[in-house]
C-alpha cells in the first residue's frame, strides 16, 4: 500500500514538474523547473538531476535512466585558476525525440543530442550528438548508429 501511495506521489510530482505526460520511476530532481521543457511519454527513472540553469529540452519519446544528469552550466577553467569567484558558463542542452541516455551518463551545457540517438551508461557527453548514433566512453564518442 505505501509503495503505491509513493508511486503515485512521485508521478504527481512529474506532473507538476514537468506539466507533460511523463512515467516516473523513482525519485528525481530538478533544480530550476521553469527553465527546463520535456515532452509526450518519456520516462524518468530513479536518481535523475536536472540542473536547469540556462535551459534543457527535452523531446518527446525519451528515456532518462537511473542516475543520469544534465549540467547547463559549470565553472569558466581560465577563470578557476585566477579568481575566487570563477564566472560560469553555461548553454542549452537539447534532447531530440527517442533518445535513450542510459544510466549514470552525463550531457553538459551546449550539447545536442539528435533524434533515436543513444548514449551509453557512464558517458561524460561534451560534444553534440549526431541523429541516430549511439556514442559512449568519456568523453563520449561515436561508436555506432542505431539505423544500422
Amino acid at each position: 500500500m505505501i509503495r503505491k501511495i509513493r508511486h503515485i506521489l512521485l508521478q504527481l510530482k512529474g506532473r507538476y514538474t514537468f506539466g507533460k505526460k511523463v512515467g516516473i520511476l523513482g525519485d528525481f530532481t530538478v533544480v530550476n523547473p521553469q527553465k527546463v521543457t520535456i515532452g509526450n511519454h518519456c520516462g524518468v527513472n530513479h536518481g535523475v538531476f536536472i540542473l536547469g540553469h540556462h535551459k534543457v529540452e527535452i523531446g518527446s519519446y525519451v528515456v532518462l535512466s537511473a542516475r543520469c544528469m544534465l549540467i547547463d552550466t559549470g565553472l569558466d577553467k581560465h577563470e578557476f585558476l585566477e579568481k575566487d569567484f570563477p564566472k560560469h558558463l553555461d548553454g542549452p542542452i537539447r534532447i531530440e525525440d527517442g533518445v535513450w541516455i542510459g544510466a549514470g551518463a552525463i550531457i553538459l551545457a551546449g550539447v545536442t543530442v539528435g533524434r533515436k540517438a543513444i548514449i551509453g551508461a557512464g558517458a561524460v557527453v561534451t560534444r553534440d550528438v549526431p541523429p541516430y548514433s549511439i556514442a559512449a566512453g568519456n568523453p563520449a564518442k561515436v561508436i555506432g548508429r542505431t539505423d544500422a
